[in-house]
């Protein structure tokens, strides 16, 4: 059983320290997923106006209606948008989706892919 992790945010602003990117704060997420789950876990990370979007119309479309980044997609729902990463809140996410018998995500969590 495998779990796919996409996590979208902004391209850095110019000067902005890379260490202070929602890239970064991606790649941090990823090792943190990485030491827990090892590779049961896939993940992406992309920049919202990248050429990689092109392979995101849902994600764009639900920015296009408002929601705010990042936007942290689990095995394809959106279940994450807006404020910070929660790594804890993504942690228990993943953990849920690689149980069996795992509950299906709540009425307010959107299919995205």
């Amino acid at each position: 059983m495998s779990c796919d992790v996409l996590i979208v945010g902004l391209p850095p602003a110019a000067g902005c320290p890379s260490n202070e990117t929602w890239r970064a704060a991606a790649e941090f997420v990823q090792s943190r997923l990485a030491g827990r789950f090892g590779s049961a876990t896939r993940f992406e990370y992309v920049d919202l106006f990248s050429p990689e979007m092109t392979r995101y119309p849902e994600i764009e479309a639900l920015v296009a209606e408002g929601a705010a980044l990042p936007i942290v997609v689990i095995d394809r729902v959106a279940r994450f948008v807006g404020g910070k990463l929660n790594i804890s809140a993504i942690e228990r996410a993943v953990a849920e989706n690689l149980s069996p018998g795992a509950p299906a995500p709540s009425a307010t969590e959107a299919s995205v892919l």
